[in-house]
């Protein structure tokens, strides 16, 4: 996304026959930004952003390791409402910058700059790519986008081990 380029919406769903998420995000320049995050891909980028709401923590006081995964869920949730989710996805893009079918994301950095903003840099393997300046509000706007997408599409369950082993 360019600097001039203001972030819109961001949409993230479960598609089925390609069996990975499909990140959608529109600009106030009315582009629209697509690209596809396998499971494994999207683990790394959920994992990342609890370990950023777990920093948070630790600014705002002393927890405990043990707990602090507790606590960054418990404010995850007082920060997330259901007001922000209501507003459906609506782009009418001009463009897509990334192309209409999207780009398999394979890489992502991150830093997080001075402001607090943190700077995530999604990119496949050609290095197209986009990048996301998430406060922190946003950051959990967005976790909680990618968390119900992969409830939907069932991918960390763990499922209840056998009570009886399983013989061929």
């Amino acid at each position: 996304m360019s600097d001039a380029a203001k972030l819109r919406q961001v949409n993230v769903t479960y598609v089925r026959t390609e069996d990975r998420l499909l990140l959608k995000v529109s600009t106030s320049d009315s582009k629209e930004y697509r690209a596809w995050c396998t499971r494994h891909f999207t683990r790394l980028l959920m994992d990342h952003l609890e370990s950023m709401f777990e920093d948070e923590v630790d600014e705002q006081q002393v927890v405990p390791e043990a707990a602090r995964k507790e606590v960054a869920r418990m404010q995850h949730g007082s920060k997330v409402t259901e007001d922000s989710f209501q507003q459906p996805y609506e782009a009418e893009p001009d463009s897509f910058p990334l192309g209409e079918d999207g780009i398999l994301l394979t890489q992502m950095r991150y830093k997080t700059l001075e402001s607090g903003v943190a700077s995530l840099n999604l990119s496949g393997t050609e290095g197209q790519g986009l990048t996301l300046n998430l406060d922190k509000n946003l950051r959990h706007q967005v976790y909680e986008l990618f968390r119900r997408a992969v409830e939907r599409a069932a991918w960390f369950e763990t499922s209840p081990a056998p009570s009886t082993p399983v013989v061929h």
